[in-house]
């Protein structure tokens, strides 16, 4: 019995690393199949009629599947399925028509990790846009489809997505979410999530017209909290306490009064309660 589990494990593992390196060895294609500009290759799409094209800025489709090429200095194209949230970054050279940057964006966030080529096609420097953020964007995903009730993977569902590394008061990383909950309101609900452990720091609902910075308002609360708890509380036997000290002298003593029953402890504290 013993020697059949072993057996399975190993067949199991055997599985999922073959399934990762399938995975890998496809995404590589595709970056492959990317590395050199050729117009030809969409000879066969449409153009996208839902925006403006010219000679330097076209938009092409082909089934679910959408590209725009912008030809202004470098040649940029962007690639993407409107039935998600991600869309691939590509530039070439103009002359060359060699790839010299590739990156991945999820609505408008890079993220993973993004290549730099020289003007030969040889990977000179990688960039991890998700580095500072300990909490992935699976992470965030999943976090809003457990606690909202919300997909951020579909488009229509998030209204703007920011991440960014708050290094003047708080010196944490951060995501961004608006959300749009209300189709017929154009109030938008923001959510600051910290970047390390997924903690929900600050909700707001900005209404429309209204000039906020879900930041900005967040550090006003946790400055008023912190002034709160520096200012002064009450004074017992002499000594003047903030509420912040005032919350941690109770929660010491009532720790001693719940092992020290019998001694009066709250009587102590409290003369008025004493008969």
């Amino acid at each position: 019995m013993k020697q059949l589990f072993i057996m399975l494990l190993l067949i199991t593992q055997n599985s999922c690393s073959s399934q990762n390196k399938k995975e890998s060895r496809n995404n590589q294609k595709k970056i492959d199949t990317m590395k050199t500009f050729n117009i030809d290759v969409y000879k066969d799409w449409e153009i996208d009629t839902d925006w403006l094209s010219n000679e330097n800025d076209k938009h092409l489709k082909k089934g679910n599947e959408r590209i725009r090429i912008i030809c202004h200095g470098t040649i940029q194209v962007e690639k993407n399925d409107i039935t998600t949230p991600y869309k691939y970054y590509y530039v070439y050279d103009s002359k060359s028509k060699l790839l010299t940057s590739y990156g991945k964006l999820f609505i408008l966030l890079e993220i993973g990790k993004w290549s730099y080529y020289d003007e030969n096609g040889k990977l000179i420097k990688e960039i991890d846009f998700d580095k500072p953020y300990k909490f992935s964007i699976s992470d965030l995903i999943n976090k809003f489809n457990k606690e909202y009730n919300l997909d951020l993977e579909k488009p229509k569902t998030v209204f703007n997505l920011y991440r960014y590394e708050e290094k003047e008061y708080l010196n944490i990383p951060i995501y961004e979410v608006g959300i749009n909950k209300d189709a017929y309101s154009s109030d938008i609900e923001y959510y600051l999530v910290d970047g390390n452990n997924g903690k929900t720091l600050y909700s707001i609902k900005i209404a429309e017209g209204e000039i906020k910075s879900p930041l900005n308002e967040y550090i006003k609360q946790v400055k008023k909290q912190k002034e709160e708890d520096n200012a002064y509380y009450r004074t017992y036997k002499g000594k003047d306490y903030t509420k912040k000290e005032w919350e941690i002298f109770e929660e010491e003593w009532h720790k001693n009064y719940e092992q020290n029953k019998n001694k009066g402890f709250w009587d102590d504290i409290f003369p008025q309660r004493k008969k």
